[in-house]
């Protein structure tokens, strides 16, 4: 649907801005010219989302599912590695921060040979 929509839309752009050069009398050429230019700067500057939409369909009735360029894959694997961090922190201040978790677990605040040393995880003082 939106491959139709898009293309009525510049179809119809196209005439108007054809039909008004020729009314001009500026010539057939200059008229066309003029048409082509216009309805494809109106479709790209006004209905881009429609366009990238139509595009879309096209690709999946013709060319299977959308392919990611180099530059948008290696963004996309980028935030990914950036949420995956971002996580990773949040968890580790969240086990930091509930101190009281540790005693309840069974964890007396010994290091491995009993002595009261550091635990894992721990900054030596």
């Amino acid at each position: 649907m939106a491959v139709l929509k898009y293309s009525l839309i510049r179809l119809a752009t196209f005439f108007i801005l054809f039909a008004a050069c020729l009314l001009l009398e500026l010539g057939m050429i200059f008229a066309l010219i003029v048409g082509l230019l216009g309805s494809w700067a109106v479709g790209y500057l006004f209905f881009n989302s429609l366009r990238v939409e139509a595009g879309e369909a096209l690709a999946r009735r013709f060319g299977g599912a959308r392919r990611l360029g180099a530059g948008e894959q290696q963004d996309n694997d980028a935030e990914d590695a950036l949420a995956e961090d971002f996580h990773r922190q949040q968890d580790e201040q969240r086990r930091d921060s509930s101190p009281g978790e540790a005693e309840q677990d069974g964890d007396s605040g010994t290091d491995q040979d009993g002595d009261p040393g550091t635990r894992q995880g721990d900054t030596p003082r």
